[in-house]
């Protein structure tokens, strides 16, 4: 009995949560409920992505409809043919309607300064960093999510029968029971795996894929998969906590970073030449005047004000 009321209780919460994501965007609060909710137990993924399908059903749409007409009738014994048959045979069209694939194509665009949790009709969630694009399709055999500019992590729902693939330029990831972050930057696409594995491949060169585990990184430029980098997934921090992390990382990179983070006046680089500057150390990313002041005073940089940004530039020899 405790197991039935406790069942009623999750999936009841999973129809709360539906139709609240059925709405507007979540806030950073509630994504984070949302978040713990699904944590403290896997079945609770599937269950919300079921709801989900039902809210937007049509075929549900109908039955209900119907129900409401066949309640207006006068009743009839419970044969076959009676209303709350009807209303059965109904609800099973739903619910086959629920689980027909392909979904429609799901747009996911934020401004700088934003972020967007997204839970799929799969049951994966993808995070979406700011300034950001992504087009998600879910097949009946595949699933695939086109990474157009910025940065996502992705926790996916494990479903072998179809595999659930990032493109992003140069580079496809394709998920092997995991949660990974990928992130187009100027002249490379960068896949951090936290949980699980990914095969990696280079869509420009005809090397084999690579498996990257977790607590490995890889890049992926037009030359091919770039060396390993690991890192410890306990404790490293990234920019869903407001840091970002940088392991002999591009200058040019950290302003990337720095612009999607902040809705405020952006940064910019004096010379292009200096994107490609190498730092290592850990950054706070919504204090971007201060992160530069910091490279600025480390390096030998000039902190100058422009009209439209704050101008990181070589000093001003004369």
């Amino acid at each position: 009995m405790r197991e039935h009321a406790y069942a009623r209780t999750e999936d009841h919460q999973a129809a709360l949560w539906a139709d609240r994501l059925a709405t507007t965007a979540l806030s950073c609060q509630e994504a984070a409920r949302l978040e713990a909710w699904l944590s403290a137990n896997p079945r609770r993924e599937a269950l919300l992505a079921a709801h989900r399908d039902l809210i937007t059903s049509a075929p549900l749409g109908r039955a209900l409809v119907q129900a409401r007409a066949s309640g207006a009738r006068k009743a009839k014994p419970r044969s076959l043919g009676s209303p709350i048959w009807t209303l059965a045979g109904a609800a099973l069209a739903a619910a086959i309607a629920v689980i027909a694939w392909p979904r429609p194509a799901l747009d996911l665009k934020t401004p700088q300064g934003r972020q967007q949790v997204q839970v799929l009709a799969d049951g994966s969630r993808l995070t979406l960093n700011g300034d950001s694009q992504a087009r998600v399709t879910l097949a009946r055999r595949k699933r695939d999510v086109r990474l157009d500019q910025g940065e996502a992590f992705f926790k996916v729902a494990h479903d072998p029968s179809r595999p659930f693939t990032v493109h992003a330029r140069d580079a496809s990831v394709t998920a092997l029971g995991t949660a990974f972050n990928v992130n187009r930057l100027a002249d490379a696409t960068e896949i951090t795996v936290h949980e699980g594995k990914v095969r990696v491949a280079a869509t420009t060169t005809r090397a084999r894929p690579v498996v990257v585990v977790a607590g490995e990184s890889v890049r992926v430029s037009a030359r091919g998969i770039e060396g390993r980098v690991k890192f410890n997934p306990a404790v490293a921090d990234d920019w869903r906590s407001g840091w970002i992390e940088l392991n002999n990382g591009r200058l040019g990179d950290l302003v990337t970073e720095l612009n999607r983070a902040n809705a405020t006046r952006p940064l910019r680089l004096g010379e292009p030449a200096l994107a490609e500057l190498r730092l290592t150390g850990r950054f706070r990313a919504t204090a971007p005047r201060e992160t530069a002041a910091l490279v600025a005073a480390t390096h030998g940089l000039a902190l100058q004000e422009a009209p439209d940004a704050t101008v990181l530039a070589p000093i001003s020899r004369r």
